[in-house]
């Protein structure tokens, strides 16, 4: 398989559109039409990361968090992310990164820690909000169908479960061009009337681009009417941290022992009565304490994430168990589901590409 089959699965699961604003994903270092028969997951680039992709032959490495995050002013062997990006382009290594859009799709990140943690009923924990649009766009009704197909192709019409969603309704359109015009309908210089339909699809905001251009590109009018409007409908295949229960009513410090083996959890520091029952959890991969609120909400008695801070156990206590299990344990969980993803993929295309989990830990934290 070329680079860009693989990323298509990848982001026919975690559109880049998920992704949060001014983080860096997609295809970093490499060709996407570079040929590839062994591809290595990790949650990171480290320097043994790179090692093992040698040693296995691997032509691109697939991670989690981006290698180029903030950019850079220079690649220079001096700088520890330049001697890595150097390293990686000399031996023709790819990189491609889903981050944040891994985060916050569907059996994503948080998905993929619920499950570990043997939760049942998974859902978003706060489905993301402000992401979408709806563009309305005026066509004669010969037309609509080709309008709407190349609108659906770019991105357009998705709702839940759904695809290819529109709605249509009926009307009269009036325009005046002026000499210079070349109208399809009518001549210059005078007033005309037009039957028209008004279609109307969803489309993520950061797509809208890209659906106007195919719009346009069938649409048979020299000037398309059309509007954008930005909506707050929730995204119910996208959003952050997950929702579940427990099989059962649990001591929560019988709780804290499953968290501590499943997710191999040198440390946990949490907050809540050892001796409370829980069942209801809300749980976030990586760097997700500002989740509380929505997890009180959502009557969770739990929260498990990472990377909580001193005053957010102060703001939990007495209101809501919370647990900070480690930014590396509360993620790595999802390299599994890449390489199944990536692999099942392959196999579907009759291709023959490896892929391989990093045996290198990359976690930089040790515990005593």
């Amino acid at each position: 398989m070329i680079i860009s089959q693989l990323i298509q699965v990848l982001e026919d699961w975690a559109p880049r559109w998920a992704a949060q604003k001014n983080d860096n994903v997609g295809l970093q270092i490499g060709s996407p039409q570079r040929r590839v028969t062994k591809v290595l997951i990790a949650l990171e680039i480290t320097p043994a990361v790179i090692d093992e992709a040698l040693a296995r032959k691997a032509e691109l490495i697939v991670t989690h968090h981006p290698l180029l995050f903030r950019p850079s002013s220079s690649v220079i062997s001096t700088d520890p992310i330049g001697k890595l990006i150097i390293k990686l382009i000399e031996n023709r290594i790819a990189v491609y990164s889903a981050h944040t859009n891994l985060d916050f799709s569907r059996d994503g990140v948080s998905f993929a820690l619920a499950n570990k943690l043997g939760l049942q009923h998974i859902r978003f924990l706060a489905p993301l909000k402000e992401t979408l649009a709806k563009i309305v766009v005026f066509v004669p009704e010969d037309y609509v169908e080709s309008v709407r197909n190349a609108m659906s192709d770019a991105g357009a019409g998705l709702i839940g479960e759904y695809s290819r969603c529109s709605f249509v309704s009926r009307g009269t359109g009036s325009f005046k061009g002026s000499k210079y015009a070349s109208p399809f309908i009518g001549g210059t210089e005078a007033e005309e009337r037009a039957e028209e339909l008004r279609l109307e699809m969803a489309a993520p905001r950061a797509s809208v681009d890209r659906i106007l251009s195919a719009m346009k590109d069938v649409h048979p009018y020299e000037e398309p009417a059309y509007d954008v409007y930005e909506t707050i409908t929730p995204q119910r295949n996208f959003g952050m941290g997950a929702l579940g229960e427990l099989s059962s009513p649990q001591l929560f410090k019988n709780f804290l022992k499953t968290i501590k083996h499943v997710l191999h959890a040198g440390v946990l520091r949490y907050v809540g009565d050892p001796k409370s029952r829980v069942q209801r959890i809300a749980v976030c991969g990586g760097a997700g304490s500002d989740l509380l609120p929505e997890a009180i909400r959502a009557q969770a008695e739990v929260l498990v994430t990472a990377d909580v801070r001193y005053h957010t156990f102060h703001a939990a206590a007495g209101t809501i168990s919370l647990v900070d299990a480690g930014h590396w344990e509360t993620e790595h969980s999802i390299l599994r589901i890449i390489a199944d993803r990536l692999q099942q993929a392959a196999g579907q295309a009759s291709t023959a590409v490896r892929i391989f989990i990093t045996e290198q830990s990359t976690n930089p934290i040790h515990n005593l």
